[in-house]
């Protein structure tokens, strides 16, 4: 129990910091917290013998015919429950965008950062170095950030200014994306389409 007590105050502690990963580092820290350790695996856990190649992820090429595209989704909802699209109309430019945009909050200033840091998800937006600090076994050592877009869009002035208008951009693409895979599962399970 002193343990449990021990790992709690740690991770309270860090909490509290509301410390990113180069705040952990600059500070030139030369012991990590127990938190951040791995618990032992033992040994005689069995591993399942499947080969990568037969646990590829299907890709699902949306610049097939729609007959194709169903076909293929229903298969890959069948066999898997999961499956990957490319070519799905997401321009480039969009997903730079936000990839862009997620770097320049993570570079933004840490005062800045640190009026969003909570663990409050009723947030529109929250950032903190470990979404699973208090339930997981071991610390995970990165910087992230959350923010509901859907079902409707947030107010603008709760998204950092750093990647607000990359965020509000690509869920709109992303939404409507969805809601294409929607019509075609629905389409792919035998549901008829509502007309419009």
């Amino acid at each position: 129990m002193v343990a449990k007590n021990s790992i709690e105050v740690e991770c309270k502690s860090l909490d509290e910091t509301k410390a990113e990963v180069d705040g952990l580092v600059e500070p030139q820290i030369t012991e990590f917290t127990s938190i951040f350790g791995l618990p032992p695996v033992a040994s005689d856990e069995k591993k399942p013998n499947v080969s990568a190649s037969e646990l590829a992820v299907p890709i699902i090429d949306f610049a097939m015919s729609r007959e194709g595209i169903v076909e293929k989704i229903k298969e890959a909802a069948e066999k898997w429950g999961i499956f990957q699209v490319i070519n799905h109309g997401v321009p480039l430019t969009v997903l730079e965008e936000i990839k862009d945009g997620v770097v320049r909050f993570h570079e933004e200033d840490p005062e800045v950062k640190k009026t969003y840091f909570s663990r409050n998800f009723a947030k529109t937006f929250i950032y903190h170095n470990n979404f699973e600090l208090y339930s997981s076994s071991a610390g995970n050592w990165r910087d992230s950030f959350g923010c509901y877009m859907a079902p409707n869009l947030p107010n603008p002035e709760e998204i950092p200014v750093a990647c607000r208008d990359a965020m509000i951009g690509y869920s709109k693409h992303v939404m409507s994306l969805g809601g294409l895979i929607f019509e075609l599962l629905s389409e792919a399970l035998g549901f008829k389409l509502r007309e419009t």
